[in-house]
């Protein structure tokens, strides 16, 4: 049976456009914690206490949507992305380039939260890309705010939120901005911080730490499925050149079906010795387009 060229280049073409159309829309996204057992027994986050030297307490509990940290004034305590020799958990932890943007997914709710220390908390969530700069964010029970870098670890810019609620967070860094987002909603955004005069670990590159991180502060928090995706430029929607290309492609394939099946018609009418009838398309002539064939 013949088939029109046309049709044969449309479906040629096709998957050509899709390719194009659908090119660069996956980040790389990597699941940290999916809820189930403890972090430190999955492959990329590390449970670090100093409860020896401090003498204080932390414990962990599985619990049914993820894990409860508890900590007290006295101890430091959490999970991170590097083991206390300031290497890596995992070796494929991956490159946190701000220029390319990446993001923070985290589900949690504070149980209980207490400081002595206006400048501190006892839930904290740090986030630095492979340069070391990025943000620490301090949880109270009533307020989600940002340490200051200079001066160094002080209360900055922050917003009243009620953190007992189980909520889902996206802390996201692009060049040289964050933003806290939670549900359709941004609560929090500004610039990103330079801690690495402190030292380690924020001299640390694509550095990450959420728990307890002083030992002026205290707190309980239902952490969920943790989630990191490491370049966000991969997301947007295709770019304008490939748009364009995907539609030149399917109307230079669109004429040629066109031209094809009028031909194709014509011939066919033809051997046939039938009356055929064509139309002018536009009234252009050489345009016809058989919109009535009887055969």
């Amino acid at each position: 049976m013949f088939r029109p060229l046309g049709l044969s280049l449309i479906t040629s073409v096709l998957p050509i456009v899709l390719v194009l159309v659908c090119q660069n829309v996956r980040a790389d996204v990597f699941t940290l914690y999916d809820a189930s057992g403890l972090p430190n027994s999955q492959p990329w986050l590390s449970f670090a206490s100093n409860g020896i030297i401090s003498g204080g307490t932390a414990t962990q509990s599985q619990q049914a949507i993820g894990v409860r940290l508890q900590t007290d004034l006295a101890v430091s305590a959490g999970y991170g992305n590097y083991t206390p020799f300031s290497q890596f958990k995992n070796v494929s932890f991956p490159s946190l380039d701000r220029a390319k943007g990446f993001e923070l997914s985290f589900s949690l709710s504070l149980e209980n939260e207490s400081h002595s220390n206006a400048n501190r908390a006892g839930f904290s969530v740090s986030l630095l890309g492979s340069d070391s700069r990025g943000v620490e964010l301090a949880f109270w029970g009533n307020e989600i705010w940002a340490q200051q870098s200079n001066p160094p670890f002080t209360h900055g810019e922050g917003i009243n939120i009620d953190t007992t609620v189980q909520r889902d967070y996206r802390l996201s860094i692009r060049s040289d901005t964050y933003v806290l987002v939670s549900g359709a909603g941004q609560l929090l955004t500004g610039s990103v911080r330079d801690y690495s005069g402190f030292g380690s670990p924020y001299n640390l590159p694509n550095f990450l730490f959420i728990g307890d991180n002083t030992s002026s502060g205290a707190a309980g928090v239902l952490l969920g499925p943790v989630s990191l995706e490491s370049n966000l430029s991969a997301v947007p929607e295709p770019s304008s050149y490939h748009l364009m290309l995907a539609v030149v492609l399917l109307l230079v394939a669109a004429e040629h079906y066109r031209r094809y099946f009028f031909v194709y018609s014509l011939l066919k009418c033809r051997s046939a010795k039938l009356h055929c009838s064509c139309y002018h398309f536009n009234g252009i002539p050489g345009s016809a387009l058989p919109l009535v064939v009887r055969i």
